[in-house]
């Protein structure tokens, strides 16, 4: 489901005009907010409102602003709805405006305990593994504010919602163990994406929702999941061998470490860096070759799971139109 997006708008860009005024008489009052950022005009439910008569920016959670909730099901066809909807209130065409952040959040529900998955998914290159909060596990990018989450929805929910009195939480109570895994776009999304000129009117277009969905999937797909640390049942050769060995090198010793190692060779001499871009790919391969290894239960299951729900995911999408 699209969750929570961030959206600009200029009036020279979507030829259209506001009066701040007018505008903040729609708005309900923000007393709370974050003092690190400027104070909100207001806010519709959960979306809020900055800015002023040169630009404006709606942010928030486009699944609660719809469900009240971000745990239900927010059909991909509902997205214009929910624009249309908040169009209306806010008397904006927000349709026309740019995204200039999308996150994109699947629940899947589980055999095991959320945070029995996570020392499965090991390791993603370019991404920093970060546990800081035990029922998170996050991958961050080194350079742009991408990042891929894998948390335990409901206790997440429940800790944020638990004080609003008017959320009927009875739908969730034959739920268990719902992870979240959540792509966070968080800027440069025409970059990222590689197309031009993301609008919110791309949300209606099955292209780009499929888009979406597909760096969603390759980029749980890229991290290398954790593998059994026993030898492998049979080995056809000594190639096999040799990625077991690999992998059971980068898994204990870690590849930060293997790198750093590798860089220091380099500069002492006894290392070329053409050899070492070919010695890292061959550790690369090995750590992607899945085949002479067994995984742990938890991971085939994600793995199993995460495909079931990208293809449901297209069934939505499909029936956009």
């Amino acid at each position: 489901m699209i969750d929570s997006v961030k959206i600009k708008l200029i009036p020279t860009e979507i030829d259209f005009k506001w009066n701040i005024g007018e505008l903040k008489e729609k708005l309900q009052p923000v007393e709370k907010y974050d003092y690190n950022r400027d104070k909100p005009l207001g806010r519709i439910r959960n979306m809020y409102l900055y800015g002023n008569s040169e630009f404006l920016i709606i942010e928030g959670s486009l699944a609660k602003y719809y469900n009240i909730n971000n745990i239900e099901n927010f059909n991909w066809r509902f997205i214009r709805n929910a624009i249309s909807n908040l169009s209306q209130e806010l008397g904006l065409p927000l349709e026309r405006g740019r995204l200039t952040r999308i996150d994109v959040g699947v629940n899947i529900e589980l055999d095991k305990n959320v945070t029995d998955y996570f020392p499965e998914i090991f390791f993603l290159e370019y991404y920093q593994r970060i546990t800081r909060n035990i029922s998170t596990l996050r991958f961050e990018n080194n350079t742009h504010k991408i990042s891929l989450l894998f948390y335990d929805k409901l206790k997440e929910f429940v800790s944020k919602e638990k004080l609003i009195k008017d959320i009927d939480l009875g739908f969730i109570t034959d739920a268990e163990n719902l992870m979240r895994i959540e792509l966070q776009i968080q800027e440069r999304v025409s970059q990222i994406l590689k197309t031009k000129d993301v609008r919110v009117s791309c949300l209606f277009q099955t292209d780009f929702c499929r888009l979406l969905m597909r760096n969603w999937l390759d980029l749980y797909q890229n991290i290398y999941k954790k593998s059994v640390l026993s030898y492998p049942k049979s080995l056809k050769g000594n190639a096999d061998f040799e990625k077991f060995l690999k992998r059971y090198f980068v898994q204990d010793f870690g590849w930060e470490r293997l790198d750093y190692l590798m860089k220091k060779a380099v500069k002492q001499g006894s290392l070329t860096a053409s050899n070492k871009s070919k010695k890292l790919k061959q550790f690369r391969v090995a750590m992607l070759d899945n085949s002479s290894f067994e995984f742990q239960e938890h991971t085939l299951e994600l793995n199993h799971k995460v495909k079931v729900m990208y293809v449901e995911a297209l069934k939505q999408i499909y029936r956009i139109n």
